[in-house]
């Protein structure tokens, strides 16, 4: 090779290695703060003819929670977004079962899941009696009439002697944006002549579940059918989980459910946070704990680094409250984050709704 060939490709070498140098030393100047001296935009102006509130709810803001300064000691830190996994479901129909207690979550709004339910109905046979969408109930006519829907349910000779109607109940979930669904079949006597009162307890459990399974499986297969009910979307939403705190601090969370949903959606949103539940007690209310973090569990040296054996340090403990259940952390002597409880609290309760 040439000595000049060389030598170029010597002092392009030395010019390439001496580059991360130079910024280190200040020769190329730090500008991730400039943003900070440009001049405001002009706020986004909208047409007469449009609502902000047709996009804005989409792209909602959270809360900001703590300190919210992004610059510490003249050092900018980006801050970490909210952990909002646990608020994605696996499917957009989604059919839990607590106990006796089935119900349908569906990832929309009760506006477009009324008039969807009813031609459910329709298509299998079941004739709608009474529908008030201010209420979100559905209920059929007597279902023992149609052959078609004593088989699609399996009413058998028995159940032939007692008159059986099918409500259908459509109100908003737990989490934002969802729809909760509901079904219940009940005994009548005769044919009822006004829509019934709407009852929480189960009496046909497994054909309850079957209905919102065929209900989740036609809803999927015809999503792309638009349709709406105004009236359906004012459907009342009561926020059915609230925060008690006090002093800054997270006591309890406030949950306006039975205890079969309650003790269901806690324990999905567990499933899908970093914690280690070691043990459970459904008939109890409890839940066993370890809150230590991976580091705090992690032990040895270096190369030789092993997790320990996991260890109750805390038990959350689902009690009945007026009006619903409450939700605590109790924390053991063993746990050394005195604000970890109210941590988790916070996690649960942003997961929850």
């Amino acid at each position: 090779m040439p000595l000049n060939q060389t030598n170029r490709r010597l002092r392009l070498t030395a010019a390439i290695a001496v580059l991360p140098l130079a910024g280190g030393c200040g020769l190329f100047p730090d500008r991730s703060l400039d943003y900070r001296e440009e001049p405001l935009g002009e706020p986004l102006q909208v047409p007469e003819d449009l609502s902000r509130a047709s996009f804005e709810s989409e792209y909602v803001i959270p809360q900001v929670r703590g300190d919210a300064t992004v610059e510490q000691d003249g050092e900018f830190e980006i801050p970490r977004p909210p952990d909002l996994t646990g608020q994605i479901m696996e499917n957009n129909y989604q059919v839990s079962r607590s106990g006796d207690l089935s119900w349908l979550i569906v990832n929309d709004v009760p506006g477009r899941v009324w008039p969807a339910i009813s031609d459910f109905l329709n298509d299998r046979g079941v004739e709608v009696a009474y529908g008030d969408p201010r209420a979100g109930v559905q209920q059929s006519g007597v279902l023992n009439r149609s052959a078609r829907v004593r088989e699609w349910l399996g009413i058998d000779r028995l159940d032939q002697e007692r008159p059986l109607i099918l409500q259908v109940r459509v109100a908003y979930g737990v989490q934002s944006r969802s729809t909760e669904v509901q079904a219940r079949l009940r005994v009548v006597e005769g044919s009822p002549g006004e829509r019934l009162e709407w009852r929480e307890d189960v009496e046909y459990a497994g054909r309850e579940q079957r209905v919102l399974k065929d209900l989740a499986d036609y809803l999927e297969a015809n999503a792309d059918t638009k349709t709406y009910s105004r009236v359906a979307l004012d459907l009342p939403r009561d926020e059915r989980v609230n925060r008690d705190r006090e002093g800054g601090e997270t006591q309890a969370l406030e949950l306006d459910l039975a205890f079969d949903r309650s003790w269901a959606e806690v324990e999905q949103v567990l499933g899908s946070m970093e914690l280690t539940v070691v043990d459970r007690n459904r008939s109890e209310g409890v839940w066993y704990l370890d809150l230590r973090t991976e580091e705090q569990r992690s032990r040895g040296w270096w190369l030789w680094r092993y997790q320990a054996e996991a260890e109750i340090n805390a038990e959350l403990r689902l009690q009945q409250s007026t009006g619903g259940y409450r939700l605590t952390l109790v924390p053991r002597e063993t746990l050394e984050q005195a604000d970890r409880p109210a941590q988790v609290l916070d996690s649960l309760y942003e997961s929850l709704r």
